[in-house]
């Protein structure tokens, strides 16, 4: 595989990473929403911190040349986990949205490849930085909770 290919695929398992990544913050969100089976939520946002970490991975290599990841920026604060975990799922969609549009382009436009990139791993690391303040929250319940 030829490094144009090779670079298109990561920008492919990026977005596939990403749209798993929503679907598993989209369920803990619905879990902590309706107030039970708060260990099934905490599974779920694993398994979405887990893609979102190989999204981010796969951005990484496939923009290698582009310099340094940008800022997280900052999460919100005052939101619940569901909250948290809502915002992730629509910020991992919309960063799948932008790496499938990169890839699809990726023949054609590179300026516009590197853009859309840019835009994907911006918002995946948005969407990373709810992640961690659900997964944050959870912790300090159970803290509480003496668990």
């Amino acid at each position: 595989m030829n490094t144009k290919q090779s670079k298109k695929g990561h920008l492919d398992a990026a977005a596939l990473h990403h749209e798993q990544a929503a679907r598993f913050h989209r369920e803990a969100s619905q879990y902590y929403e309706a107030g039970k089976d708060y260990d099934h939520a905490a599974h779920q946002a694993v398994l979405a911190q887990g893609h979102a970490l190989f999204a981010i991975d796969e951005s990484n290599a496939a923009a290698k040349h582009a310099g340094g990841p940008p800022s997280a920026g900052a999460v919100e604060s005052g939101l619940t986990a569901a909250q948290h975990h809502a915002a992730a799922s629509e910020l991992h969609v919309q960063a799948a949205q932008h790496l499938r549009r990169a890839a699809k382009l990726f023949d054609d436009d590179r300026s516009a490849v590197a853009h859309e990139s840019q835009l994907g791993f911006s918002l995946g690391s948005r969407a990373l930085a709810h992640g961690n303040e659900a997964a944050r929250q959870y912790v300090a319940s159970l803290r509480e909770k003496g668990i």
